[in-house]
């Protein structure tokens, strides 16, 4: 980006980089992007002690794919604007259960229906559920 400084000369200006301390930080930012879009569930899983692919697992639930789709969007472009970068995705054309990995969490988006049949939450029912409120 550049300027202009009362001299009429074009200066340019430092790009301020934003980013997260830690990804315990970036999971509640995630969480409380799906809560500002109107997710029905929202849950924190941590990982780190139960596999070694991931820290973090972040189930959220929606009413639909239609909204399933915008809150994934949302988190998307959230993370990005903060420099942290998707490394893969699926489900996105469906929308019934999106999954965004970032290495270091993972968030699964689920329609309720899909959700409640899948029941993560059951099968890693040992791992410690992180408060983000």
């Amino acid at each position: 980006m550049t300027i202009q400084g009362s001299e009429g000369k074009i200066k340019e200006s430092k790009k301020i980089k934003l980013s997260f301390k830690n990804n315990l930080e970036a999971v509640k930012f995630i969480a409380k992007i799906a809560d500002e879009k109107k997710a029905s569930y929202i849950k924190i899983l941590d990982m780190e002690s139960r596999l070694i692919i991931t820290d973090y697992f972040v189930i959220i639930g929606a009413n639909n794919t239609r909204l399933t789709k915008r809150i994934g969007e949302e988190i998307v472009s959230g993370l990005k604007e903060l420099n942290t970068y998707l490394i893969n995705k699926s489900g996105i054309e469906d929308g019934n259960w999106i999954l965004l990995d970032y290495d270091s969490f993972v968030v699964h988006i689920f329609t309720d229906e899909y959700r409640s049949y899948y029941n993560l939450e059951r099968l890693w029912k040992d791992s410690k559920v992180i408060k983000w409120k």
